[in-house]
């Protein structure tokens, strides 16, 4: 079963310029949406770069709807990270290849639950205690 992505119906400029804008409903923004942001980010901008335009989309989204406790930086960069380290001509062809370990099983792979949903891991990177991520230069 792949991901369910809630901007399906959008193209990935009309995509990219409703998260900009915050215009996104929150059936509009799910974890596979996420993925989509990331992917269309890395394909598009140097990784730090990325990572802010993610980051600030990702908050912004968050405060328009109220759950702004529920950002998490950590998570945020690592899926950045993780989707970066990906080289599928088509997001489609990355969720296709990809989708059955899309999960945050595969975080958990390089953080203890308890280290990713720390306040910590909320407010700022904090690096994998379990394994370093694929083809990282990231503490």
């Amino acid at each position: 079963m792949h991901l369910p992505l809630g901007s399906v119906d959008l193209s990935d400029l009309e995509f990219l310029e409703a998260a900009a804008a915050g215009d996104l409903g929150l059936a509009q923004f799910r974890h596979g949406d996420h993925l989509r942001l990331a992917w269309l980010l890395v394909h598009q901008w140097p990784l730090n770069h990325a990572e802010d335009i993610a980051r600030s989309t990702i908050q912004r989204f968050a405060e328009r709807h109220g759950v702004s406790t529920l950002y998490n930086e950590t998570i945020t960069l690592a899926w950045i990270r993780l989707v970066a380290t990906h080289h599928e001509d088509t997001f489609a062809e990355f969720l296709d290849r990809n989708h059955e370990r899309l999960n945050r099983e595969l975080l958990y792979r390089f953080w203890t639950p308890e280290l990713l949903t720390s306040d910590e891991a909320k407010r700022q990177w904090v690096p994998p205690d379990r394994e370093q991520l694929p083809g990282s230069a990231y503490p």
